[in-house]
């Protein structure tokens, strides 16, 4: 555009190029700039995040994102290269949340007595907080699975481990738990249906989509504790 033409002439007699990420706008100081530019793409990644979910990624087009945005293609390109780059972007707050939340937790009630009850009651809140962000994850597991083999493509996004091993820290201690020997068979079944339940609420979409957060915590926890009873650890 001729926006775009303008501020590369500006920045080329700067002694600079602009690239994705850098502020965009002269007339206010850098940190406003970069602020303005970290909003417009956190913008663009909720309404990718609504639209993926309620529709399907494959589905949804970056015009539709750009038009429920309230920008341009043209500048919805700015922040990211592709589609692809946007689900990537979305994923990657999964497994900060894995990294922040998730991974600790385990590790923290790994020789806990009550140790099923401790990682579900710190599991509920975060994951009902990020529930259409999980149930973006749990949808698209394929995709991003292909994704994960795309060495150029992770490169765009720091982390702090690799993600698929992140993924196994969480699925290899979850069935560390769920798979002792030393639980009885009905206990280690409860435990199974427990998980269940979360994941249930987690892919329920619309049909609990006016239910606030707060009431179906405290519905899922009740759910949870009828399935577990008393003496499962």
């Amino acid at each position: 555009t001729g926006r775009q033409v303008t501020l590369s002439v500006m920045a080329t007699r700067a002694g600079t190029t602009p690239r994705k990420g850098t502020p965009r706008t002269t007339s206010c100081s850098q940190s406003d700039s970069t602020e303005v530019a970290e909003t417009t793409s956190e913008r663009i990644l909720s309404v990718a995040l609504e639209l993926f979910v309620r529709k399907g990624y494959t589905e949804t087009s970056l015009r539709e994102i750009a038009e429920a945005v309230g920008v341009s293609k043209a500048a919805l390109y700015y922040h990211f290269d592709s589609k692809e780059d946007i689900l990537l972007a979305l994923h990657m707050r999964v497994h900060s949340l894995g990294t922040e939340q998730f991974i600790p937790l385990l590790q923290a009630n790994a020789k806990r007595a009550d140790s099923w009850e401790k990682i579900l009651d710190g599991l509920i809140g975060p994951a009902l907080q990020n529930r259409r962000l999980i149930e973006l994850h749990l949808r698209n597991k394929d995709l991003i699975a292909v994704m994960h083999r795309n060495g150029a493509a992770l490169k765009k996004h720091e982390a702090a481990k690799k993600p698929e091993d992140i993924d196994i820290d969480i699925e290899s201690r979850f069935f560390e738990l769920l798979g002792d020997p030393s639980v009885s068979v009905r206990q280690r079944v409860r435990k199974l249906a427990s998980v269940g339940a979360i994941a249930g609420v987690l892919l329920a979409g619309k049909t609990l989509g006016d239910v606030p957060d707060s009431k179906l915590e405290v519905a899922l926890r009740a759910v949870i504790h009828d399935i577990l009873g008393d003496g499962v650890h």
